[in-house]
């Protein structure tokens, strides 16, 4: 008997992973930042912060935020009483606006500012 990937598991499997993706990060943010007391060091963050990889890194970030929050909204709405029929709908709509999101979020994060 094999398993099919249907969309609910797959949702369920996106928020999760992007849950505890976000959880890391948070711990790694946290530790950088209590180390930024020197103002050398400080600087040092703000130049590497320049970098393109890094650049790039934060609008993965933000994919990882719209992701984990619209899939969130939809699952809010099925625990509110949304029709689990509409299930597909909601996440091929939460897909499609999340790209919008993470491609018109990421354009002043990768090529904008300084």
């Amino acid at each position: 008997m094999r398993y099919k990937l249907r969309t609910g598991s797959l949702a369920w499997l996106v928020h999760r992973a992007t849950g505890i993706a976000l959880t890391l990060y948070i711990f790694v943010h946290l530790y950088v930042l209590s180390h930024l007391k020197n103002p050398a060091r400080y600087e040092s963050l703000m130049g590497l912060m320049r970098n393109p990889l890094v650049k790039l890194g934060e609008a993965g970030l933000l994919g990882l935020v719209v992701a984990h929050a619209l899939n969130g909204i939809r699952l809010t709405l099925i625990d509110l009483g949304a029709p689990t029929g509409l299930q597909k709908l909601m996440f091929k709509i939460a897909v499609a606006s999340g790209i919008l999101i993470i491609v018109f979020g990421a354009l002043p994060l990768i090529g904008g500012g300084r």
